[in-house]
């Protein structure tokens, strides 16, 4: 079973999150504020500090944020999904 990553987890996210998780998929999630996350932390998920963690710990990331400013910080930013050596990917 393929390893999954989800950043974002408000209302929709989170409820995706917890589906994921009653069907026995290992998730990976973040969110800016982890005290929201804390539910979905107890039912399994793996918590990562950062965007950049969540794509290094997972062979798929989902992301449902709430607009094109917070999708460009969590993708763009110091420690975004596009930090890390799979975002640097030469073409």
């Amino acid at each position: 079973m393929a390893k999954l990553g989800f950043v974002g987890l408000g209302v929709m996210g989170g409820e995706m999150v917890n589906r994921l998780l009653s069907k026995g998929h290992i998730v990976t999630g973040y969110n800016r504020t982890r005290s929201k996350a804390e539910w979905l932390i107890k039912k399994g998920m793996i918590w990562a500090n950062t965007p950049r963690e969540v794509v290094e710990n997972s062979d798929v990331v989902l992301s449902m944020v709430t607009n094109s400013s917070a999708l460009k910080a969590v993708m763009e930013g110091p420690d975004g999904m596009l930090a890390g050596p799979y975002g640097a990917a030469e073409v």
